[in-house]
């Protein structure tokens, strides 16, 4: 058997997700070997699993495995301890469909090479029935080796493992603030792992300047990790953005180096703090499609140990489909279409933004309240995310810096409220105080 080619961190994920997974739980224990665990605690911990899932034909929990470390001998404890910690604090493996897609290839590889070596010694020997009929078998079992498919569910049979699941959510699953305190109150805290929300504006309407607040609010407020895709702009721009909302600096200063040296001071040692939590990642190729970005997450995971909590792509509208299609409504559904599996399967937050219908006239100085009905395009992208609500202002109230946020609806619920916001664009800072609130916005388009 061929010694296991990934790092710790990998088999880590893949014990963790024996843990809160049994479809997944029930294939490794058939495909895969304790000697491709190249750490001996590591290894340890899948015989656990193995004897355990033997024994109650279902996965180990924290506790059962917990349990094990009594047997293990005091010279090992601490450090089969230590393991057994990391593993846990992994909790729902924000890359597991990676671990899976992985683990799936290099099973049928190993498989393959055994199955390769066996059959031409036998047919060096002249066994040449015998040669094909261990190829033919290996292609039989290399085909039933998938650890991605983990749609099918017995229901009967998971009852346990869907309660374990829920449990690990309950306790696990958190949500980004949006800023607005009602709003979150109304939204069950934010946007949670999953879910894609998506704010309308006007061009030159702020939708950068919200997402960026978004990516700082997360990491200031959370410690997560955020990757800010941005499909359109100047590479230095979103961390200007970034710099300013950090170190409360101007923006007009921060662009030129000149940040007080107090504020530079604090910012640096808060950097510190914040190392490999935030990356932004900039294309102006102009046909990105989910793929490049699925490409990214994985680099990031496999190359930098990098694994983001919370994406921002900054917009959607500008996502390609992965196929051929014959116009920019079908490119924008497609693109949204994948935005949101690609949010699913790897348990992620999303934010994102999407462009409105060219304003009216005299869009600049009325008063009003953009809806879905204005989404530019392609109006089945409203269907797509779980929540979405709209930037509002007039050049008046850019001028006062205040914007008007209307939230329409969050996942099966209607919200249909306003509130006005201060809008600090000289420090791109939004959501710092919410100054008035109307539960009926008297003017819609």
């Amino acid at each position: 058997m061929a010694v296991f080619q990934f790092e710790p961190g990998f088999q880590r994920g893949i014990l963790r997700l024996m843990q809160v997974d049994s479809a997944f739980c029930m294939r490794a224990i058939q495909h895969v070997n304790v000697s491709f665990f190249t750490v001996e605690s590591l290894g340890w911990v899948f015989r656990v699993f193995q004897q355990y899932w033997k024994d109650y034909q279902q996965p180990c929990g924290d506790i059962a495995l917990r349990g094990a470390l009594r047997y293990v001998p005091e010279t090992k404890a601490v450090l089969y301890y230590t393991e057994v910690e990391q593993i846990i604090a992994l909790g729902r493996v924000a890359d597991a469909e990676y671990v899976r897609a992985q683990l799936s290839d290099f099973c049928r590889r190993n498989l393959f090479a055994i199955a390769h070596q066996e059959s031409a010694r036998l047919f060096n020997d002249q066994k040449t029935v015998e040669a094909y009929d261990t190829m033919a078998k290996a292609q039989d079992e290399i085909r039933k080796i998938d650890f991605t498919d983990n749609s099918r569910q017995w229901f009967f049979e998971e009852l346990v493992a869907r309660q374990r699941q829920r449990f690990i959510n309950r306790h696990e699953q958190h949500a980004f603030a949006t800023g607005i305190g009602e709003l979150d109150s109304m939204a069950s805290g934010g946007v949670q792992a999953g879910e894609v929300w998506a704010v309308l504006a006007y061009a030159k309407r702020c939708k950068t300047t919200w997402l960026c607040n978004q990516g700082f609010r997360a990491v200031r407020m959370h410690g997560a990790t955020v990757l800010h895709v941005v499909l359109e702009g100047q590479k230095g721009a979103i961390p200007a953005k970034y710099d300013t909302l950090f170190s409360d600096e101007l923006y007009s200063l921060v662009k030129i180096g000149e940040i007080d040296s107090q504020r530079y001071a604090a910012m640096q040692a808060e950097y510190l703090e914040h190392r490999k939590r935030l990356v932004v990642r900039v294309w102006n190729d102009w046909d990105v499609t989910i793929e490049k970005i699925v490409g990214e997450i994985d680099e990031l995971r496999v190359s930098h140990d990098f694994s983001p909590e919370l994406l921002i792509l900054d917009y959607v509208d500008l996502l390609r489909s992965r196929y051929r299609v014959d116009s920019e409504t079908q490119h924008q559904v497609e693109g949204s279409r994948d935005l949101k599996r690609l949010v699913n399967d790897r348990e992620l937050a999303c934010w994102t933004a999407w462009q409105a219908q060219r304003p009216k006239p005299n869009a600049n100085t009325q008063q009003h309240v953009l809806t879905s009905a204005s989404v530019a395009d392609a109006y089945a992208k409203v269907r797509i995310v779980d929540s979405y609500g709209s930037l509002n202002a007039t050049d008046e109230e850019m001028q006062k810096s205040e914007m008007r946020v209307y939230w329409e609806a969050a996942r099966e619920g209607l919200i249909g409220k306003c509130w006005t916001i201060s809008n600090d664009l000289s420090r791109s800072r939004m959501v710092t105080e919410v100054i008035a609130a109307e539960t009926e916005p008297t003017t819609m388009v």
